[in-house]
């Protein structure tokens, strides 16, 4: 349905000021939503671009993001009911239409569940009353329900983790011990191959990842993976469950065997620390590997996705900031020279 989204860019085209149309699907022009500098008239820092199909507008002035429709909709109500109603009426000819739809059977199933005797000992925060404390801290963390089922809750941590080795994995008298939230890492047939335990207070280290099985990466999130559709890499398990089709590395390096074999159809999301000397190094590196990465903007007040929930971003304006902030050879090598800050 591309056409209808060229036919209505053309026409808001002559209400947006200094607009220009730089390539097939890039055009340029003053924000309408910023005013785009009132001192000077001819600033135009405004863009609708194509992003997996669709067009979005990004304003690199005041950072807004967001659909074609939305910027529509800013500029008349009117036309953007017509264009609504145009996009809803070519979806269903286009559904009626079509003789046989092609499904694309994914390459790695769903776990049909997730369910490992390592974790009986365990409670599981969906299943925990609305009062309990863990329960309280991922309705803080505004963590999705939907993966309340994914999250675990052990007491006690320490003599969990030595039960589940059947050895003293912490040998040393178990003093100051604390509950943590645990994170499973799952097979793709529901079994448990690591976990990772989360400190609720100032225990140190707050993340402690460990394996059930030597043998496999420490990548969370493979089980849920669809590998026909663009896959997002983030640091850690937590900022995972915000975002679809997401795997997080758990704090280990991005660029492992499993991460290299998804370079085609993936976007590593680092945390957005653009002072810490390890992560400019790191991000300079997988730069070089040809990644495609995201560098979020200067005036964005958070380290990671989470934090970006937490501000009051939805996911799907998380999705579109990842979007239009993803850059990849060249272009991000320029971009990378602006953003680092040490």
């Amino acid at each position: 349905m591309m056409f209808i989204d060229l036919k209505y860019v053309n026409a808001i085209a002559n209400r947006l000021r200094n607009f220009k149309q730089k390539n097939d699907y890039l055009w340029n022009f003053s924000c309408p939503i910023c005013g785009d500098s009132s001192s000077n008239k001819l600033k135009a820092r405004a863009f609708i671009y194509k992003s997996n199909g669709d067009l979005f507008v990004k304003c690199h002035n005041c950072g807004y993001v967001n659909n074609l429709g939305n910027l529509i909709k800013h500029i008349d109500s009117y036309l953007y009911k017509e264009y609504v109603f145009e996009k809803y009426k070519s979806s269903v000819h286009n559904t009626s239409t079509s003789v046989e739809p092609t499904v694309q059977t994914p390459l790695v199933e769903q776990p049909k569940e997730l369910c490992d005797d390592i974790l009986d000992p365990l409670m599981c925060i969906a299943e925990l009353p609305p009062t309990h404390p863990a329960v309280k801290y991922v309705e803080k963390r505004k963590i999705p329900k939907a993966s309340w089922a994914r999250l675990y809750f052990a007491p006690r941590f320490k003599k969990y983790i030595n039960g589940v080795y059947n050895e003293a994995r912490f040998p040393e008298p178990i003093q100051f011990e604390h509950p943590r939230m645990i994170i499973p890492f799952f097979t793709n047939d529901g079994k448990v191959f690591a976990m990772q335990g989360r400190a609720y207070g100032d225990e140190t280290p707050k993340y402690l990842t460990i394996k059930v099985d030597e043998s496999r990466e420490k990548i969370y999130g493979l089980d849920t993976l669809n590998y026909n559709k663009p896959i997002y890499v983030v640091e850690g398990p937590i900022d995972s469950l915000f975002l679809p089709n997401c795997i997080a590395v758990s704090g280990a390096s991005f660029d492992t065997p499993t991460i290299r074999s998804l370079k085609s159809n993936c976007t590593l999301v680092m945390d957005n620390e653009p002072r810490n000397k390890d992560i400019v190094k790191q991000l300079k590196k997988y730069i070089d590997a040809e990644y495609s990465v995201c560098m979020l903007p200067d005036n964005l007040d958070a380290k990671d996705i989470n934090d970006l929930i937490l501000l009051g971003y939805t996911s799907e304006e998380v999705i579109n900031l990842i979007n239009t902030n993803t850059f990849k050879g060249m272009e991000a090598k320029l971009k990378f020279a602006s953003w680092r800050k040490c």
